[in-house]
């Protein structure tokens, strides 16, 4: 790929290209710094944060995380001279679940006129449900149908972050293709 432009110009535009190849060793340093920052941005589902900008600076900083989630792994993909079509199903696994929570999350609850606004909706969401599935599953010992839906869900809401974080390691491990 040849930009127009000076070096630091196209170096900016080639790490932002999925086009390019990633070495295994700076792939796993740039992959840690992308799930390290995406852990941090949940910081913005504060009540203080929400206040202010309501979920939108949670929904702005997460689309750039997922662009450079992306990225990182198409790019290893290629220096492991595979195609990055995986990169894709997996990266729209995830923002489909960052998009059900966040219509959960607004609709659920807020009330208002202004969408993604209200500064308890993440708080309250993850408050509820994290004291719903902890008395669900300490005090039903029997299997009764709430126990094995409320599980279900459980399972269901982890599901992105497990397959992520699997075919982060999965690609990690995948060798360059040229030995140089």
């Amino acid at each position: 790929m040849n930009l127009p432009g000076p070096i630091a110009m196209r170096a900016w535009g080639y790490s932002l290209s999925p086009n390019g190849r990633l070495k295994p060793q700076p792939f796993v340093y740039g992959a840690a710094a992308i799930y390290l920052f995406g852990t941090a941005s949940h910081l913005l589902t504060t009540p203080a944060v929400m206040a202010r900008g309501g979920l939108w600076p949670f929904v702005a900083v997460q689309l750039v995380l997922m662009w450079l989630w992306f990225v990182l792994h198409a790019q290893r993909l290629h220096d492991a001279g595979r195609s990055a079509g995986l990169v894709l199903g997996v990266g729209l696994l995830y923002v489909l679940s960052i998009g059900l929570l966040l219509i959960v999350a607004d609709g659920f609850f807020d009330t208002s006129d202004s969408p993604m606004m209200d500064p308890n909706a993440a708080g309250a969401v993850e408050l509820i449900l994290l004291l719903y599935v902890i008395a669900t599953l300490l005090g039903s010992m029997h299997y009764d149908f709430a126990w094995v839906v409320v599980t279900i869900l459980t399972l269901i809401a982890f599901l992105p972050i497990v397959v992520a974080l699997g075919f982060t390691l999965w690609t990690a491990t995948r060798p360059s293709a040229d030995k140089n």
